[in-house]
């Protein structure tokens, strides 16, 4: 998923690896995990989960970086970034290179406003969303303006992300109760038929002890 950065800091400009600074892929090119989207769907939905990882600081902010806590998006070396291929996505939540912190509480990313499944984001030739929202907005005249306009885009994102997480909740629950409603008449039904042959074996040996009698009296 790709959730514009609420810094509107985007991946800082490629060093020397032209070809690994940013992706020529969205994330729905990567291929489908269902163990991801249920961790996502965890992390995301957990009331108690925190803002985690290093946040990424715009640098036009007056804010000051804090070792470990925050970074200024131009401090921010592409040499020191990790190269993941891209079918090596999406990545598990807790894989070590996951270090920035995300608009969602509970994930992290590998590279400052890359996707949520991991590796970096959208190569700025690639995406239309900035001009697209400029010539749609164009009271838009300051960063200010603009950084809080992300900001409240972003939430509005991170909240469509959660209605689809919710449901895929709610259709797993749905899921899990017809599984379980399932294995029971399962189990019920082997056990009628257990019954079933108890008794069958009950009326044979019946039936043979008649017939065995029935045979004596004759022969007698």
């Amino acid at each position: 998923m790709a959730i514009t950065n609420p810094s509107g800091g985007p991946t800082p400009p490629q060093e020397d690896h032209p070809n690994t600074a940013y992706a020529s892929y969205v994330p729905h090119d990567l291929a489908y995990s269902a163990a991801f989207e249920d961790s996502l769907m965890l992390a995301a939905l957990d009331p108690e989960a925190t803002q985690d990882g290093i946040r990424v600081i715009p640098d036009d902010s007056p804010e000051q970086a804090e070792p470990g806590v925050s970074v200024r998006a131009s401090d921010v070396s592409l040499l020191s970034l990790p190269t993941i291929a891209e079918d090596e996505l999406p990545l598990p939540l807790n894989d070590p290179r996951r270090v920035f912190a995300s608009p969602v509480a509970g994930v992290k990313l590998t590279h400052p406003g890359g996707y949520l499944e991991g590796g970096p984001g959208l190569a700025p030739e690639m995406d239309t969303f900035p001009d697209d929202y400029f010539l749609n907005h164009p009271e838009i005249t300051t960063a200010e303006e603009l950084r809080r306009v992300v900001g409240t885009e972003v939430e509005a994102s991170v909240e469509v992300l959660r209605e689809r997480l919710r449901a895929r909740r709610l259709a797993r629950e749905r899921n899990e109760g017809v599984e379980k409603l399932l294995r029971t008449l399962r189990e019920e039904h082997d056990m009628e038929l257990r019954v079933h042959e108890k008794m069958a074996g009950v009326y044979r040996v019946k039936r043979e002890a008649r017939e065995r009698r029935k045979k004596e009296r004759e022969g007698g």
